[in-house]
This record gives structure tokens, sequence and C-alpha cells, in this order.
């Protein structure tokens, strides 16, 4: 589910105890995993050996970079350093750790610290380029920023990772290099989990009082039911769909959210940059919304703030439906996924598994900021990289892909074979 905390900052700093993080380990997958929040039946490891050379060359210095397809990333990620005998910190959004005291301290002796997502968060950078420079512990940071729940696609990396990395190498000197490590991760259903899905239709359906055509074209159902839901998310904040929706529904939803994000700009007095793509000017929306509701001294009236965030919520989710995804390829994991994200976004709260799943992860050729940072510098290396480390990404996805052989991968179809 794709949702950020207005909640108030509070920085929580790690507090790594290696006894309690091997005990950790081992409960999450032993327990974890298996259990109905994620329902990873087994996580396999398609090229460690990349991980050893890496080791052998910069030690723990290894900065690394995951996709974020689902809820299950970062216990997926936690049995991976299990395997690896790799002791690795993370970088975690704040809200996490406000679940409950007992979530917050079981992550800070694992060597997690949290990270204010949208705002400027100067002990978070400085406690990530400390490890780093440490050489203690790996670190790991999901460039993508947030769940989007598309296996098969990675969306646009963030590039705070590779700022982190350069500045870090600056410090410590070429001498002692660090290496991003780009990590691939797929997870597909291990069963036929078809019957699991007509499910989530149904309960989709019952959400919009409407009823499940199981005759019909999974992919046109899942349009139909997603637009009835579109509609009564925005009719909850008097908002309607454009009119002429007509058979596009990716345009018909980037219109829906340029539209609020215009509104949104002009209330907030934000200038537009010329070069800003729709994502660009929401982010900032969102930094904008979130400094209002943070701040010590009422700036709006809670009503009216709640709103823009609702509403800045609203669009961002709009623009993370990509045009073709399902019809391009419609398997069972994809079918799974965009059901599940429809069902999230109109709760606004998160969907157990339906059935088992393996993950497979791939690690992509590892890049020496050192090196790096003797070929060039400035804010177009940074970009430069971000860039190299989303293509690796998707590439290691796309790998892993081909050699999927699960029910996952199969074709979506309404009676079993």
């Amino acid at each position: 589910m794709l949702e950020f905390s207005d909640k108030e900052y509070r920085y929580f700093p790690p507090k790594p105890n290696r006894l309690v993080e091997g005990g950790l380990r081992n409960l999450n997958r032993r327990f974890y995993l298996t259990g109905k929040n994620n329902r990873i039946a087994e996580v396999t490891l398609d090229n460690p050996e990349v991980v050893l050379e890496a080791r052998r060359r910069a030690g723990n210095r290894l900065l690394f970079l995951p996709n974020h397809p689902t809820h299950s990333d970062p216990h997926i990620m936690i049995e991976v350093f299990r395997q690896l005998k790799l002791p690795a910190s993370f970088m975690a959004a704040y809200d996490v750790f406000l679940r409950s005291k007992l979530t917050a301290w079981c992550l800070q002796r694992t060597g997690c610290f949290s990270v204010d997502r949208e705002g400027s968060d100067r002990a978070s950078l400085k406690e990530a380029i400390r490890v780093l420079q440490n050489g203690d512990r790996g670190l790991t940071i999901f460039p993508e920023g947030n769940v989007y729940l598309m296996n098969d696609r990675v969306t646009p990396f963030l590039d705070g990772p590779a700022f982190i990395g350069l500045k870090t190498q600056g410090e410590l000197g070429d001498s002692s290099p660090v290496l991003a490590v780009p990590v691939s991760i797929k997870v597909t259903h291990l069963t036929d989990a078809r019957s699991e899905v007509h499910g989530w239709f149904r309960e989709l359906a019952m959400e919009v009082r409407d009823q499940f055509d199981a005759t019909a074209d999974p992919v046109a159902e899942v349009k139909r039911l997603g637009l009835l839901a579109l509609h009564k998310v925005m009719t909850g904040l008097a908002r309607s769909l454009p009119e002429n929706t007509g058979d596009d529904l990716a345009a018909t939803l980037q219109r829906a959210a340029g539209e609020i994000i215009a509104q949104l700009e002009a209330e907030l007095e934000l200038p537009r940059k010329e070069g800003d793509d729709l994502i660009d000017r929401i982010r900032k929306i969102r930094r904008k919304v979130h400094a209002i509701r943070i701040a010590e001294e009422p700036v709006l009236a809670d009503h009216k703030a709640r709103t823009l965030a609702a509403e800045a919520m609203l669009a961002y989710r709009l623009l993370t439906y990509p045009g073709t995804y399902l019809e391009e390829n419609p398997t069972l994991d994809r079918m799974a996924e965009t059901v599940e994200k429809v069902l999230e976004d109109l709760r606004s709260s998160p969907t157990s598994p339906c059935a088992s799943r393996r993950a497979m992860v791939r690690f992509g050729d590892p890049i020496d900021f050192a090196e790096e940072r003797r070929r060039g510098s400035g804010r177009g290396l940074v970009a430069t990289l971000t860039e190299r480390f989303e293509q690796q990404v998707q590439a290691g996805v796309d790998a892993l892909n081909v050699e999927n052989d699960c029910p996952g991968a199969e074709a979506f179809t309404l009676t079993k074979k």
C-alpha cells in the first residue's frame, strides 16, 4: 500500500545487538516469513557469489538497493542476510517504529534506524554515512521509497542512495571502496491461487456494492471494479472522474491525478518547475503538506490539512497504476497484485497474501563509488548512478522472470487446465 505518515517525527537510532539480531533472524525465518502476513515459503538466492566477491573487495561497506514490490521485502532481505551470514542495517520509514514499543526495540536491535522520507532528515543521513564508513555492517535502502505492488516493473528510484554512497566515499577517500549492490526481488505464487484471487474479486465487488462477474474477462473486470472503487474514493473527497473516460484507463487516471495536482499546487502556492513530471510535482506537494501537518504551530485548520493530505495521497496513488502492466502479461502474479493494490488503496490498509509464495533474489553487478567519483562529480553523477541502479534492478527482475517456473508465472484464466 502506498502510504505516508504525518505523525510527529521522532528519530530512532540503531542499537545493534548481535545476539538479539541472530535470534530475531531465526524467528523471522521460522514464523514471520511463513505467517499469514507474508506467506513466503521459500527464499532462493540466484547468485550469492556476487556478494561474496563484493565482500572480498570492500568488506561490509556494501549498500544494498532492492526493489520494493511487496510488504514482505524487509523480511525477505533479513532472510537473505541470514543465509549470507552478513550483518546489515536498514533505513526504515519512521512510522514503522511508531507501531509499538516492542517493534521499535526489535528494529533498533537489528541495526535499523528511522528516516522521515518527506523531510530533511539530517540524523538519518548522518547515520547512513556512519554505517558505511565504519564497515562493520552492510546497509539496505529501498530506493523506490515505498511498496508499489508491481513485481515485474521497477518504479523510478529516488536519488538519496546515490548521494549517500558518493558522500561516504568522498569522506573515506578512494583507498576504502564502498560498493552499491543492486538487488532484484521477485515474489511468485507457488500454487494455483486463482480461486483465492477470485475471493479478492468478490471482496472488492462488495466494497463497491456490486457483483463480481466470474464469466467476464478478468482484466476487464479488474478495470470495471477499479473504476467503481476510484469513484467511491473520489466521491468521499467531493471530487469526480474526468468526463469521457473511454477505454484508456491509464490516461483517465493520469488526467484525474493531473487535475488534483494542479489544484493542490494553486492552493499551496507551489510554483511549477519546468521539466517536472507529475510524480515530481506530487512529491513536492506531499513534502509541503507533510511540513504543514507536523509543524509545531498550526498553519491550517486540522480538517483542511487532513483533506489536503488525503487528496495528495489520492493523486499519488493514481499515478502508480501503470498503463498496460496487467494487459501486456496477465499472469496469476500480476492479476493478484493488481487486485490487492486496488483493495489496499480503497481501504487504506494492507491486504494479507492469499497463498504460499516463493521469493527469488538476484544480485546485480556491484558499482564502485570510488571508480565513479574518478569519472565525474556533481548532481549529474548522482542522477546517472540512480539510473544505473534502477536499470540493473529491472534487468535482474527480467532475468528472474525468465527462470520462473512457478504457477504464478502462468496466464490467469477463469478455469483450471
